[in-house]
């Protein structure tokens, strides 16, 4: 099974084994997040994992996040979090398909756990 694979993640899900996951929004985050103005902005959070970015920018009045994440598992809980977060801007899509133009593209542990499988 191949890290580029959706069941390669959704195992790795299913077996707890998300060590790339801090739990909260990470510090510089929470800090570039405080300093955006626009909350209009398109927003995308790509292998968004349990959006803990999405839910903080929601929380704080951006209405246009947009989570993406090749495994279902974060997503519901993410929605189990905040019940209010559209369900149509919760992507169970695979990035590199994606054919959509958004504002910024908020990414942490996203394009190195594609390369080396964290």
């Amino acid at each position: 099974m191949s890290r580029f694979d959706r069941h390669f993640w959704a195992e790795r899900w299913k077996a707890r084994q998300t060590g790339w996951d801090i739990g909260n929004v990470s510090d510089p985050f929470v800090g570039f997040f405080d300093s955006l103005t626009d909350q209009n902005l398109k927003i995308l959070i790509p292998g968004g994992g349990n959006g803990y970015e999405g839910e903080y920018l929601w929380k704080k009045g951006f209405r246009n996040v947009h989570i993406l994440d090749i495994v279902q598992q974060p997503l519901i809980n993410l929605k189990g979090r905040v019940p209010d977060f559209p369900e149509e801007q919760l992507l169970c899509a695979d990035f590199f398909t994606l054919n959509e133009r958004f504002d910024l593209v908020i990414e942490q542990t996203f394009f190195c756990a594609r390369l080396k499988g964290t």
